[in-house]
């Protein structure tokens, strides 16, 4: 799936302990930025954040890659 940056949107249980609202994802696109709260829709973007997140490095690593990049783009 191409997209860009996203975000998934939850909202705070009410008394009874339902979702005040549901779930909706708000993503930036070319010309603006879009809501979705069709069930479908959100878990799409459920499973994207967790594919990322998966694939995404640890604290430790990430500061170690960065560090690297910005040692080789001092040294030319």
């Amino acid at each position: 799936m191409m997209s860009g940056p996203f975000g998934v949107l939850r909202f705070p249980v009410n008394g009874g302990g339902l979702e005040s609202e549901p779930p909706t994802v708000y993503a930036d696109i070319y010309t603006g930025a879009i809501y979705l709260d069709k069930p479908h829709e959100v878990e799409r973007y459920e499973r994207a954040f967790g594919d990322i997140w998966e694939a995404s490095l640890g604290e430790d690593a990430s500061r170690g890659l960065l560090l690297q990049a910005a040692e080789e783009l001092r040294n030319g």
